[in-house]
């Protein structure tokens, strides 16, 4: 059985349109490379890119890192492509689209994966000890990595008083968040999957996002200094040594 394609039918569902139009695009530009076509193909990849983050977490880490490279800009495009090809394979959903290339990775592609392993083995690394600083866990539903103080939200006017950096918990967003969306760092919800409005909004901005926690706004306090990893998933204390405001990685 294929566990991507059963467990997550409506992440699956809305990631096929996209596919289909980023190799639609690809198939364009291999055929006539202009300027116009390569900045489309290459719109259409980054739009990929983000909605494949959502599945990095559920393919074997060794293929991890091409999800990555999809969205690292400073890759060439047939390296970009490459690492789509590579990343959408390992999920072994059903896809009728021709694949667009079936080269090998260059030099290029070969160093930035081994730098992507290299930051992925850091940043996750605290994140596998079995250490008492696991807040929640839930879907990572916007890649990166942010430590900051957590502000609970409780109702719609919390977030006309959010400090600078904040990382939102909530038991789920509404569009009422965006009076205070520019000093939010990072957000955490009980409920929500990777198409809900927290992860849309945290994908479009670029903050990382765990969602589906189902106990955040419980366990985690206000003022609480957290770091959120919208990679795998993961909300944990933070032991304050220092300045207290939102760093990102």
């Amino acid at each position: 059985m294929n566990t991507i394609r059963e467990n997550f039918k409506r992440e699956v569902a809305a990631l096929l349109p996209i596919l289909h139009e980023t190799y639609r695009r690809i198939g364009r530009f291999q055929k006539n490379r202009t300027e116009r076509n390569e900045r489309a193909a290459l719109r259409q990849l980054r739009a990929a890119g983000e909605t494949l983050a959502f599945f990095k977490p559920l393919v074997p880490r060794k293929k991890q890192p091409y999800f990555d490279a999809v969205l690292n800009e400073s890759l060439s495009p047939s390296d970009r492509i490459i690492s789509l090809d590579i990343a959408v394979g390992a999920m072994h959903i059903e896809f009728s689209m021709p694949r667009a290339y079936m080269h090998r990775e260059g030099e290029e592609l070969r160093r930035a994966l081994e730098l992507s392993r290299h930051v992925e083995s850091d940043a996750t690394g605290r994140a596998a000890d079995p250490a008492s600083d696991l807040l929640v866990s839930g879907i990572g539903a916007s890649p990166g990595f942010v430590t900051g103080k957590a502000a609970l939200i409780r109702r719609t006017s919390d977030y006309r008083r959010l400090p600078s950096g904040s990382i939102v918990v909530a038991k789920m967003t509404r569009t009422d968040m965006m009076v205070g969306v520019e000093k939010i760092a990072g957000i955490v919800t009980d409920i929500g999957g990777s198409l809900c409005h927290a992860a849309i909004i945290a994908r479009e901005i670029g903050i990382p996002c765990v969602v589906g926690t189902e106990t955040a706004t419980q366990v985690i306090a206000e003022r609480q200094m957290v770091s959120v990893n919208g990679g795998d998933g993961t909300v944990r204390s933070v032991t304050v040594g220092g300045p207290q405001e939102a760093t990102r990685e």
